[in-house]
């Protein structure tokens, strides 16, 4: 038996080398009982850098982490007074505005109406008050705003707003402040930092599948896992002969969810996750909330502070994940609503057009081509149309030739495309028929603006197959939408995972220190 002694004066005996890896941790704040735990795979499923000074990081670990960067997003869930005076303009169940998050300083820049998301647009709008879904968000910064600073600034936006169209009188029922998007600079992209990392995975029995290896949402976060486990012999060496062997997963969010479901399916049977809050589901966010109803319903409005869209890409991991979506269908929220979402138009256009301060989406992205190339605002507008169409097929031959079809990240980094943002891209390419669409498609969940986001993580985002159902929709052919729901939120997603799968969660668990003897 092996006898070691850590920074804390804790003997920690070795039973077996099959347990390489010993982690300390206290549960609800009682840093006089320090629980030790041994297991032969660590995962970790949380923000690495939340683990400085805790974990045993190797210098090549510690490099790739050193350059992340990050967002500070913020929700707020508002009960809003409809306003059904006669003066009042047209009320979008969606508004975003493209110039008021282009400098990423807490403005509001978006909402999402819940209760229309719910009970459609005639119905919401007969009743007194509605839930509204509000956006913010932060640039990098080293000092992120805290959730007063931003419910200051959300006061300030909507009491000065001339494009809020809900009464003054509103109630702020719920909010979320969370760390967002951890992504590479072009640099970095460039020096390969993504692939580093995957080569990385399974030194030292340590696997890392939090969103930061490839792209924050869910999608990325479960073909990411496929990819690993398939394609990296270190990873797949790391997993465990014994499928009772003790296995730690640090986080219960999305990715520490997902993966330990690819676990228990590999056959896993001793699974604990450490979550350092008193719930599971992370950066995900449902809300149900028991009215206001339309009338004549008790209906309850499910809200969506955090993930909140599915588009086509997602269809496959539904499949993979069929299971544990019992009696929560995909919808289609927008009900062909063509006017659902509208789009501020201030400081978009030149002065030669005469625009009206909030336009449709389909209308913002016609008038947008128009003026990027040069035309009249009275342009024949299906010659527009013809060429999207056209250039959303030539997008869609450049993201293969430059991507590949390996899912969610190429074999090796696209050297070329990494000197550029993505609206450079789309400029380099004779593609600016396309930025309407894509600043409400990337921007509007909070990866950052088209003008300084990498090339990179916009064609990670925007795939093929999102541009295929774009373009059927575009052609107005069938209706098919672009952007879905789901019923009961991903938040009743998580829960059928947690349930059905058994999982061991130990939760206000603070990791103090991880040593990993191999």
């Amino acid at each position: 038996m092996v006898q070691l002694t850590n920074s804390n004066n804790i003997t920690l005996s070795s039973s077996s080398p099959l347990n390489p890896i010993r982690i300390e941790y206290t549960i609800n704040g009682n840093s006089e009982s320090i629980i030790q735990k041994n297991c032969e795979l660590l995962v970790i499923a949380c923000e690495p850098r939340n683990l400085y000074e805790i974990c045993d990081y190797t210098p090549e670990e510690r490099a790739i982490f050193d350059k992340l960067k990050n967002f500070t997003f913020h929700t707020s869930l508002l009960k809003v007074e409809v306003n059904n005076s006669p003066s009042q303009t047209k009320t979008y169940p969606v508004i975003f505005g493209p110039k008021l998050l282009q400098e990423m300083n807490g403005t509001v820049y978006a909402y999402r109406n819940e209760s229309v998301k719910q009970f459609g647009s005639e119905r919401a709008n007969e009743m007194t008050h509605n839930l509204v879904t509000v956006y913010q968000l932060i640039g990098e910064t080293e000092n992120p705003w805290s959730n007063s600073e931003f419910e200051i600034k959300l006061r300030q936006d909507l009491q000065n707003s001339d494009w809020w169209p809900f009464s003054s009188n509103y109630e702020i029922l719920e909010t979320v402040t969370t760390p967002y998007f951890d992504h590479f600079s072009n640099e970095d992209l460039k020096e390969g930092l993504p692939w580093k990392l995957l080569n990385l995975q399974g030194n030292n029995n340590t696997l890392y599948v939090h969103g930061f290896t490839c792209f924050e949402s869910v999608l990325h976060c479960w073909d990411y896992a496929e990819l690993m486990l398939n394609s990296v012999d270190s990873a797949k060496k790391a997993l465990p002969t014994n499928l009772d062997a003790p296995i730690v997963i640090l986080g219960a969010g999305v990715s520490g969810l997902l993966f330990a479901v690819r676990l228990k399916r590999l056959g896993y049977t001793n699974i604990e996750i450490l979550e350092s809050t008193d719930r599971y589901c992370g950066k995900t966010h449902t809300i149900t909330k028991d009215g206001p109803y339309p009338s004549g319903s008790n209906e309850k409005t499910v809200c969506e502070l955090g993930t909140c869209y599915l588009s086509p890409a997602y269809d496959q991991m539904l499949e993979d994940l069929e299971e544990f979506f019992v009696g929560n269908s995909e919808i289609d929220f927008v009900k062909n609503d063509l006017d659902f979402r509208g789009i501020l138009t201030k400081g978009e256009f030149p002065d030669s057009f005469d625009v009206a301060p909030i336009v449709t989406q389909s209308e913002y992205i016609l008038l947008k081509a128009k003026a990027l190339l040069g035309h009249p605002q009275d342009y024949d507008s299906k010659l527009i149309q013809i060429r999207i169409a056209f250039d959303l097929v030539r997008y869609n031959i450049l993201h293969y030739k430059i991507m590949g079809s390996q899912k969610p990240m190429p074999p090796k980094p696209p050297t070329a495309l990494l000197e550029k943002t993505f609206y450079q891209f789309l400029e380099d390419n004779q593609l600016l028929t396309l930025v309407g669409m894509m600043e409400y498609i990337y921007s509007v969940q909070g990866y950052g603006v088209m003008t300084d986001i990498p090339a990179y993580y916009g064609l990670i985002w925007i795939t093929p197959i999102v541009i295929q159902t774009i373009l059927l929709d575009n052609l107005d052919i069938v209706n098919q939408p672009v952007v879905t729901a789901l019923e009961k939120g991903w938040g009743d997603l998580w829960d059928q995972i947690v349930t059905k799968e058994n999982l061991k969660i130990t939760y206000l668990a603070e990791t103090k220190s991880i040593t990993r003897l191999s």
